[in-house]
């Protein structure tokens, strides 16, 4: 049962007819008189008051579709109920013709606050969540689809599938589907006659390997221990048992011991047969008898037996018997925490390589992942096609000719492949959790969790939702979460792994590694931390404050605090984020290839120049001389710096592929693949700690034949690279890396230590990594850091951590106890933790700065937004976002991300642009535009972009209570003005005397030359609105639970007291704005400010006050004053080609 309140449909009117089983309602109406169900919503615990309805319909329903329905509902929000109570709007609801689908499943989220029954007020700022959903079924509308608004010259293919997205008609064998364009029918992933499952996966698609980890909701079956830890106990105590030699000179007694162990645990025949005993406590640890209880009761048997023998027995065999304890509780107890990585390739393993073979084209286009059953590229013939790194094309709208087109005749994309990828990931989950009915909830997966790289620019997020949603091209997924980065999702997997599966004991492990703030008496703790994720393709670095707060309430009268729990709040603040998206195990991987081709190269003209004579006639100094290739050459050279023959070198060793003819193609990029895996075992081996690494010479001698090669290839050569060359090829890729890390730990606030260095990502395990991040952070003065905090996450998590993060991070963020809820789990003696994961999206991670030329190379001087600057509720609907100032407007303008050590174009707003896609008819004077017009920058929790342009200074609009101001009382007998403060004090009984705090200071009367009043007003949207002239004040202090109450105060005149203007109470937010845009309410992190207009009304408002708006570029241009709002387009980020591997040109 939900706790606080329940909610579920039932009918509403002879118009909505329940269906058999709960299947959802059938609505008898016509399409422009439909009733639907009304919610009903039944409080269980006391009072709730209700702040927000959210429609959660798939995003592929268009909205005309959605908002009646929204409005229809809408009705509940802002009541107080303490009875059930049926919410629905009077009347009917009309639905737009041209929609063709019979049913529409519907989904409602309701936010809701408890309410204290004494003072009848919320509790807290938190709120809770219920959802309610069903299906509505109507008849199938027969009238065409109208066309689209916008002509369709306008539009790109993607744009045309998202205009057309509609619901079409599904029935109980067939899934709900929508056609695009393309002629394809893109299904529901899971149709409305099938199970979801209740859980959710989150998705790491890598560059070079993918993960995905599922998160059930089945209740927790109570076990001694996590069935990991179990598993890597059963084989530590097997070593130690089978281990000969394990009691040196005391064999005897240690078999002694274990044969009296044997007839204690084992059945009786078993015991008596003979033997060995240690072989026979293992055959049953590898058996898996007795489950986890057997393994318990084998230790305690162990440990009661060693403390009757002698010390010597004791001191050989304690330390390891606790070092297989060690190393058992130091695996995460991953099922305890409901999480479980999917196995995803034929062999169990929980990553699959993210190379996408292409299996199928028609009738749809299918993929799967997975290490090579056809080579990369395919061979010709019609041998299927596979790929590698896609990941760097997703969002470009990357062609793929090879393939067979759309039946429109629209190339088929990288997008295309990625998205089939995704559907083989998700697949692959169903086919596991589908394996293990026992452990996990069954049904298909429709919640996803997708993480992406830090640096990844607005387009990619947008796309990669795109692709997983139920847009038009999309997998149909219903709920699609894309809120965690892979830096964060990589710093949330560390802060799970330190508090462990027991949040008691692991909250206790986690503080004695804290820093105690002063002035806390013993209550709050910190910690900084810095995560690196190097990856396959990308390289992603987050730093991050934790905050540990015990907020344990005072026992309740008659409770003793001594058998009473703890809680604590733990609150994760990102300091900053940066990255590179061609920078990571790949690139290395590259600059090891070219040195192996050089040194191919140098092999063949050094002894076969006859065969290649071509070749060294076309070399130039200092690679030949004389007609004769100068031995060494090419590898004592960089192979990307200027002048170098690459194009020579590519004559002899063919691994280019790009531009070639099938048969051509085919056999230079099976060379390519060779070569490449040569250079990635080189990286393996040496990154490993290796002195020296050499190829098989076969592996050569088929590489030269392969790549043609003349002459018979030398069986026995094969080139060697030292430890020394491999460091020197890969100096440059990890001082890159460095750099970005050096940039996040000079965030650091000043005066504060740098307490953890977490690793993760397969290529961050390489020693030399380890060594080049202590080496710079030892050189930066400015830096203070522990090295002894250093951990490398050097197990199968080293990959896995980013999909662990996500999926632990999004349960915590959906399900953690509030502090209320807290009080009946602490009476129980139990610890409680509550995670603040949101804070993380609540500060800026890095800097944003403004350029204003399209298309130029300059980047920003600095920054018009700092990393770390707070983010508050100011967006449409309470969204989280933060503002620049306002600034003149040269022209166009283009906005940068920073990274630390550059610059990544993030969007870019030109109105030329606009005008010619939206707005034809509108004429610009650009002389006029770039004299008058101003910006400001808008960046969401998302980083998403907008732009508010105005001509001239902004004007807001006043609207709703306010409270006159007299302002005669400031005048003397003699009608001259007399000094005025305006004051407001937030004190509540009993509190200390204070002077409150100056909102506007008036030493002159504000009505006469109106110098104080610097901001024009308007007393509505409207055009026609009057127009005022006032003030706007600072950020008014946190109100009391009442308001805040305002005074007018006369300096001049001190023992005059102050004079009561008005209790102001607190503003709530726009309902109907954050019903439109989906946005979070709550007054946790609100600001407020305070106007004052020339008339003397006293007004307070949730910041920012709302600006006298426009609805295009046209308004805003002829309302002068006005602001239009509008999305930034966005920019593609930057694709170098010599660091792309798999593009044919290396």
């Amino acid at each position: 049962m939900t706790m606080g309140l329940q909610a579920d449909f039932t009918s509403s009117g002879p118009g909505c007819v329940p269906d058999g089983r709960g299947a959802g309602f059938t609505l008898t109406g016509p399409r422009t008189a439909l009733e639907p169900p009304a919610l009903r919503l039944a409080p269980t615990t006391g009072g709730v008051l209700v702040s927000r309805t959210e429609i959660l319909t798939p995003v592929g329903v268009p909205s005309e579709v959605i908002d009646p329905l929204r409005a229809w509902y809408a009705d509940a929000e802002g009541r107080v109920l303490h009875d059930p109570a049926l919410v629905g709007g009077s009347g009917t609801v009309s639905l737009p013709g041209g929609l063709r689908f019979s049913e529409l499943p519907l989904r409602i989220r309701i936010q809701y606050h408890e309410m204290n029954p004494v003072t009848g007020r919320p509790v807290g700022t938190i709120h809770h969540t219920v959802e309610a959903a069903t299906t509505l079924h109507v008849n199938p509308a027969q009238e065409p689809r109208p066309a689209p608004d916008v002509p369709a010259a306008t539009l790109s293919r993607r744009q045309e599938e998202a205009q057309q997205t509609v619901p079409s008609g599904i029935s109980a064998a067939e899934p709900e589907t929508v056609r695009s364009p393309t002629g394809k029918d893109f299904a529901e992933r899971v149709p409305q006659d099938a199970v979801r499952h209740l859980g959710f996966a989150a998705v790491d698609f890598g560059t070079t390997n993918s993960t995905l980890t599922i998160h059930d909701m089945r209740q927790l079956e109570v076990r001694p221990m996590a069935r990991r830890q179990e598993k890597r106990l059963r084989a530590e105590l097997t070593d130690l048992l089978t281990d000969p030699a394990a009691a040196g000179p005391d064999g005897a007694r240690w078999r002694q011991l274990l044969h009296d162990v044997t007839r204690q645990l084992l059945p009786e025949s078993a015991a008596e047969a003979g033997g060995d005993p240690g072989r026979a406590l293992a055959e049953s640890l590898r058996s898996g008898h007795g489950g986890s209880n057997e393994v318990h009761k084998l230790c305690t048997a162990l440990e009661v037996q060693l403390s009757r023998v002698g010390e010597p027995l004791q001191r050989r065999i304690a330390p390891r018997l606790h070092a297989c304890y060690d190393r058992a509780f130091a695996e995460l107890p991953l099922d305890s925490l409901r999480l479980f990585p999917a196995e995803l390739d034929q062999v169990g393993g929980a990553e699959v390589a993210s190379r996408i073979e292409v299996v199928s084209h028609t009738p749809d286009l299918r993929v799967r992942m997975g290490e090579e059953r056809v080579a990369v590229g395919g061979t010709g013939g019609g041998t299927p096609r596979a790929y590698r790194g896609l990941k760097q094309y997703l969002g470009r709208d990357r062609p793929m000719p090879e393939l067979p087109a759309h039946p429109d005749g629209s190339p088929v994309t990288a997008d295309d492949l990625i998205r089939e990828g995704l559907r083989y990931l998700l697949d692959q989950g169903d086919e596991y959790i589908a394996a293990n009915p026992r452990e996990l909830q069954q049904g298909k997966i429709d919640h996803v969790v997708m993480t992406y790289p830090t640096v990844a620019p607005p387009a990619v997020r947008r796309r990669l939702r795109e692709l997983v949603a139920a847009e038009a091209d999309g997998l149909g997924v219903t709920l699609v979460d894309t809120q965690f980065d892979e830096a964060v999702a990589a710093a949330l997997f560390f802060i799970m792994k330190g508090l462990g599966g027991d949040f008691g004991a692991g909250v206790e492990a986690f503080r004695a590694r804290c820093r105690e703030l002063p002035g806390t008496f013993g209550k709050a703790w910190q910690q900084n931390a810095l995560i690196l994720d190097v990856g396959g393709g990308t390289s992603d670095v987050a730093l991050i404050s934790l905050h540990l707060k015990d907020r344990t309430p005072d026992p309740a009268p008659g409770e003793d605090e001594r058998f009473t729990g703890r809680l604590y709040v733990l609150t994760p603040k990102l300091l900053g984020s940066t990255g590179h998206l061609q920078l990571g195990g790949d690139l290395m991987t590259l600059r090891l290839f070219r040195w192996y081709k050089a040194a191919l190269a140098d092999h063949l003209l050094r002894t076969r120049a006859d065969d290649y004579d071509r070749v060294i006639g076309s070399l130039k100094e200092p690679f030949a001389a004389d007609g004769r290739y100068a031995a060494g050459s090419l590898l004592d050279r960089n192979p990307e710096s200027d002048g170098y023959p690459g194009d020579l070198v590519d004559m002899a060793v063919r691994t280019r592929w790009s531009g070639l003819h099938e048969t051509e193609r085919s056999e230079a990029e099976q060379a390519f693949w060779m070569l490449w895996r040569i250079a990635e075992e080189a990286k393996y081996q040496l990154g490993a700690g290796k002195a020296e690494y050499v190829p098989p010479p076969e592996e050569i001698a088929a590489l030269l034949t392969r790549s043609g090669a003349t002459g018979d290839p030398d069986a026995e050569w094969a080139p060697l690279m030292t430890a020394a060359v491999f460091e020197g090829l890969l100096a440059g890729t990890v001082d890159e890396i460095m750099d970005l890390v050096a940039a996040m730990a000079r965030k650091l606030p000043q005066g504060q230590e740098l307490d953890r260095v977490f690793l993760t990502g397969k290529s961050s395990r390489m020693p030399m990594i380890r060594a080049a991040l202590e080496q710079r952070l030892n050189a930066e003065d400015d830096v203070h850091w522990n090295p002894a905090g250093i951990e490398v996450e050097e197990k199968e998590y080293a990959k896995l951590a980013t999909s662990i993060g996500a999926c632990w991070g999004h349960h915590v963020r959906r399900f953690a106890h509030n502090e209320r809820t807290a009080r009946s789990v602490l009476r129980r003696g139990r610890y409680v933790l509550r995670i603040e994961v949101d804070n993380l999206r609540y500060y800026l991670p890095s800097d944003f700065g403004a350029t204003f030329q399209l298309g130029a190379a300059a980047t920003p001087t600095d920054a018009m937004l700092k990393a770390g600057t707070g983010l508050s509720p100011i967006g449409p609907g309470g969204i989280w976002a933060v503002r620049s100032d306002w600034d003149q407007l040269p022209r166009s303008l283009v906005v940068h991300r920073g990274t630390g050590t550059s610059w990544a174009l993030w969007g870019w707003f030109d109105p030329d642009v606009r005008i010619k896609r939206h707005e034809p008819g509108f004429v610009l004077d650009l002389e006029q535009w770039t004299a008058e017009a101003q910006f400001q920058v808008e960046v969401d929790a998302d980083l998403f972009l907008h732009v508010h342009l105005c001509r001239g200074a902004p004007q807001y609009v006043v609207e709703g209570r306010s409270s006159p101001i007299a302002f005669d009382q400031a005048l003397d007998e003699q009608g001259a003005w007399k000094p005025v403060q305006i004051v407001v004090d937030t004190r509540v009984a009993g509190d200390r005397p204070d002077f409150g705090a100056v909102v506007f200071d008036l030493p002159e009367d504000p009505r006469e030359g109106l110098t104080l009043f610097d901001q024009t007003f308007r007393t509505g949207q409207e055009a026609g609105a009057r127009e005022l002239r006032g003030a706007l004040s600072g950020w008014l202090d946190p109100p009391s639970p009442d308001g805040w109450s305002f005074y007018l105060r006369f300096p001049d005149d001190p023992d005059r007291p102050d004079e009561l203007i008005d209790v102001v109470p607190i503003p709530s937010p726009m309902h109907a704005e954050a019903q439109a845009k989906g946005g979070e309410l709550s007054h946790e992190n609100a600001e407020y400010v305070a106007t004052l207009d020339e008339t003397g009304r006293l007004r307070v408002h949730r910041a920012p006050v709302p600006y006298w708006s426009a609805g295009s570029l046209a308004e805003m241009w002829q309302k002068k004053g006005s602001v239009f709002r509008v999305a930034m387009e966005d920019a593609q980020s930057a694709h170098f080609a010599d660091r792309d591997p798999f593009n044919g040109r290396h």
